[in-house]
C-alpha cells in the first residue's frame, strides 16, 4: 500500500508562487519493487463540477543518487501550474503506481478494485479547495539573490573615534575576559566606515549588525530606548552617514531587532521599579511581586536572567510602542531586520503585523528570523522571509567538516534535504546561511584550528575553505562573521566570549582571505547560485564523497557540481556527469577533470571542495583563462 504525504495548510506543499500560479508538491512512499510511473495534479472549477478536470504533470524532484531510483522509497513530485481564473478551485492528485492508478484527495486516498477493468465509477476520495487570495504572496527579494551578507558586532569590529568611547574602554589588544558583556573596546560607526574599503575588497554587499540601540552591555541584547543610538557607537548622525556611505557602495545594512525583552535599564521598567502599581508601565512586564527588586528578579526574565526583563509583548500599548520604532527605523532608510528570539515573544499576530509595517514602508526589506531548528511555521509567507539556517551550516556541515565520521555523505544529504523539503522554495532561497554567529564558537575554532590567541592550524584551514565552499554554494544567502575571513579563532565557553574578540587588523591569512573572495564573487555573479534549486549527483558512503547540482533551467552549460568530502585519506572516484567536450573545470583552482564514459575523473586528498563546470563555458567565470589555467 503506497503512503502518500501532503498538507493543504503548508506553503511546503501547496504555495502560490504569484497571482494564479501555483506550485503544488505530493510526497509518494511505495514498497520495494513497485515504481511511480507518472503523478498529476487535477484542477478544477467547483461552479462546473461535470467538466473534466485538466490535469496537469508533475515531475519526480532528483534528490536521490542518480540510478538508484528512489532508494529511500519515497519520491517528492512537484508541478507548478496556473489555476483556474476564479477565486476558488479546487484540485486532487492522480498518480500510476505501476500499473494501479491511485486518486489523492482530503478524504484519504484509493485505488480501483482489483479485476473491475476500469468499469466502476471513480474512487470518490474529495477535492481540495483553495482559496486564491488565502496564501499571501510571498516573492523572493530579488537583491537577496546576488548577495553575502557579512555580520559585524559593532563594539569589536574598529574603534574609529575614540571621542564616544565608554569610561571604562579598554585598549585594542587588551585579552578577553569572563564577563566580557561590561568589556568595552570602542568599536563605533565610525570604525565601520572606516573599514567599507575593505569590505568592499573582500566583495560583500550587505551587513548585518549586532543591536546598535542604547544599552546596558557591550552585546547590546539589553536595550535602554529603542529610540535612540548607543553613544559609544556614535550619534544618529554617524549612523545616518555610515547608512548613506554604505549605500553609496552598493552595501546594504539590516538591523538587530530584539523585542522579546530589555535590559534592566530600559526607560519603563526604571518607572516600574520607582513607582511600583502606580507606573502606567506596569503591564508592560510580568511582575511576580512588589515592590520590584531588579537585584531579587522578582519579574520574568529572558531565561530567568534578572538584567534582561520580558517584555509583555501581548499588551497593546507594548506592541504599538515596539511597531512605532520599527516604522522609525525602517523609514530611516534600513534594508531589513534579524530578529532576535522571535520564537520566544508570547503574543498572537505580533510578527505578522510586524511584517506588515515593515513592507509598507520597503517591499524589498529583508526580514530573518533567530530559529535554531526546522519550524514550518515561520516561512509561509506571513512573517518572516528566511531564518537563520543553523540547520544546514552548524549542525550539518561542522560536524562533517570536523572530520565525525558517523557524518556520511548520505547522512549529509538527508539533513541537506529535510530542510529543502520543509520550506517553500522562497524561504530556502532566502534562508540566511551562517556557521558561526556571536551566539557560537568560531568556525575554524570548531573545525579544530585552535583557541584564541594561538596560530590557526593548517588542518583545520583546508577543511574551513572546503566547507565555505559548501557554504557559499548552496542554496540561501551565505553569511561571513566579522573575522573568519581573517582567519580568527574564538571558543565559547560559560561566561567566555572569545568568539566576540575585536579584529587583529595587523593579522591576516592570505589564504583565507583570498578563498573568501573568489567565493564572495562566485556566488554574487553566477546564475546557478541564485534561487533554491538542488539535486544530488553522487553520496557515497564507502569514500566519502558528496556531489550536487545547481542547475540553471534552460542552460545546462552553466550548471554548477560541486564535489566534496571531508576525509583525510587519498579518494580516486569517477563522478558520474555527462560527458563534455573538454571535460569540467574546477572554477576556484581552474583546473581541468577529463569526462569519458565512465565519468569525470577525480583524486584528491584531504577535505576538498571543487566547483565544476563544463570546460565550454567555464573561461567566462574565476579568470579561468590564460597560460597555465588549463583552459
Amino acid at each position: 500500500m503506497p503512503v502518500f504525504t501532503f498538507d493543504q495548510q503548508d506553503r511546503a506543499f501547496v504555495n502560490r508562487r504569484s497571482a494564479g500560479r501555483w506550485m503544488f508538491r505530493l510526497q509518494i512512499g511505495v514498497t520495494p519493487g513497485k515504481a511511480v510511473k507518472g503523478a498529476w495534479v487535477a484542477l478544477r472549477d467547483p461552479e462546473q463540477p461535470d467538466s473534466p478536470p485538466r490535469l496537469v504533470p508533475m515531475s519526480a524532484l532528483p534528490l536521490e543518487p542518480a540510478g538508484q531510483g528512489g532508494s529511500s522509497g519515497v519520491q517528492l513530485w512537484e508541478a507548478t501550474a496556473a489555476t483556474p481564473a476564479t477565486s476558488r478551485w479546487e484540485y486532487q492528485f492522480y498518480v500510476l503506481i505501476g500499473d494501479e492508478p491511485w486518486w489523492v484527495g482530503p478524504e484519504g486516498h484509493a485505488t480501483l478494485p482489483a479485476g473491475s477493468g476500469g468499469s466502476q465509477e471513480l474512487p470518490q476520495v474529495g477535492w481540495f479547495s483553495q482559496e486564491e487570495e488565502a496564501q499571501p504572496l510571498f516573492p523572493v527579494i530579488p537583491w537577496t539573490q546576488t548577495t553575502v551578507f557579512y555580520q559585524i558586532f559593532p563594539d569589536r569590529f574598529d574603534n574609529g573615534d575614540p571621542s564616544n568611547d565608554p569610561p571604562t574602554v579598554c585598549s585594542w589588544d587588551t585579552p578577553i575576559r569572563h564577563g566580557t558583556s561590561s568589556q568595552y573596546y570602542g568599536g563605533d560607526f565610525a570604525g565601520i566606515r572606516r573599514r567599507l574599503p575593505y569590505l568592499e575588497e573582500l566583495g560583500i554587499n550587505a551587513i548585518y549588525l549586532n543591536p546598535i540601540f542604547a544599552s546596558g552591555s557591550s552585546h547590546g541584547y539589553d536595550t535602554i530606548d529603542f529610540r535612540r543610538v548607543d553613544p559609544r557607537l556614535g550619534t544618529l548622525a554617524d549612523f545616518r552617514q555610515l547608512l548613506s556611505e554604505a549605500h553609496h557602495r552598493g552595501i546594504r545594512i539590516i538591523l538587530d531587532g530584539v523585542f522579546n525583552h530589555v535590559g534592566r535599564g530600559f526607560w519603563a521598567f526604571q518607572d516600574v521599579c520607582r513607582r511600583g502599581t502606580a507606573s502606567p508601565y506596569v503591564d508592560w512586564f510580568f511582575i511576580h511581586s512588589f515592590p520590584v527588586r531588579p537585584d531579587l528578579g522578582n519579574y520574568e526574565g529572558w531565561w530567568g536572567l534578572a538584567e534582561l526583563p520580558k517584555l509583555n509583548v501581548a499588551h497593546l500599548p507594548v506592541r504599538r510602542h515596539l511597531l512605532e520604532v520599527v516604522r522609525y527605523w525602517t523609514e530611516l532608510g534600513i534594508d531589513g531586520w534579524r530578529l532576535d528570539v522571535p520564537n520566544e515573544v508570547q503574543a498572537s499576530g505580533f510578527w505578522e503585523e510586524f511584517r506588515q509595517v515593515v513592507k509598507s514602508v520597503n517591499p524589498l526589506a529583508y526580514i530573518v528570523g533567530e530559529i535554531w531548528r526546522v519550524e514550518r511555521e515561520w516561512l509561509q509567507g506571513d512573517k518572516f522571509d528566511g531564518l537563520m539556517n543553523y540547520p544546514w551550516g552548524k549542525d550539518t556541515l561542522l560536524p562533517f567538516f570536523g572530520g565525525d565520521r558517523s557524518w556520511s555523505p548520505e547522512r549529509v544529504w538527508d539533513h541537506l534535504r529535510h530542510v529543502l523539503l520543509s520550506y517553500p522554495p522562497q524561504g530556502v532561497a532566502m534562508a540566511f546561511n551562517v556557521v558561526d554567529s556571536h551566539d557560537t564558537e568560531r568556525m575554524l575554532t570548531a573545525l579544530g584550528g585552535g583557541n584564541l590567541g594561538e596560530k590557526p592550524r593548517a588542518a583545520a584551514v583546508n577543511r574551513m575553505r572546503a566547507l565555505v565552499t559548501v557554504q557559499f554554494t548552496l542554496p540561501g544567502v551565505p553569511v561571513i562573521y566579522y573575522g573568519d575571513e581573517r582567519g580568527m579563532l574564538g571558543e565559547k565557553l560559560d561566561d567566555w566570549d572569545a568568539q566576540r574578540a575585536p579584529v587583529p587588523w595587523d593579522e591576516l591569512d592570505d589564504q583565507i582571505f583570498d578563498w573568501y573572495k573568489k567565493l564572495v564573487w562566485l556566488r554574487r555573479n553566477h546564475p546557478a547560485l541564485r534561487g533554491a534549486r538542488l539535486e544530488l549527483v553522487y553520496a557515497n558512503n564507502t569514500n566519502g564523497v558528496l556531489a550536487y547540482r545547481r542547475p540553471v533551467p534552460g542552460h545546462p552549460e552553466l550548471d554548477l557540481v560541486v564535489v566534496t568530502g571531508a576525509r583525510l585519506e587519498p579518494v580516486h572516484f569517477f563522478l558520474p556527469l555527462p560527458e563534455q567536450p573538454g571535460g569540467y573545470v574546477d572554477l576556484l583552482r581552474c583546473h581541468r577533470y577529463v569526462s569519458g564514459a565512465r565519468g569525470v575523473e577525480i583524486s584528491w586528498s584531504g577535505p576538498t571542495a571543487l566547483v565544476l563546470q563544463a570546460a565550454s563555458t567555464a573561461a567566462n567565470w574565476i579568470g579561468c583563462r590564460g597560460p597555465g589555467s588549463g583552459v
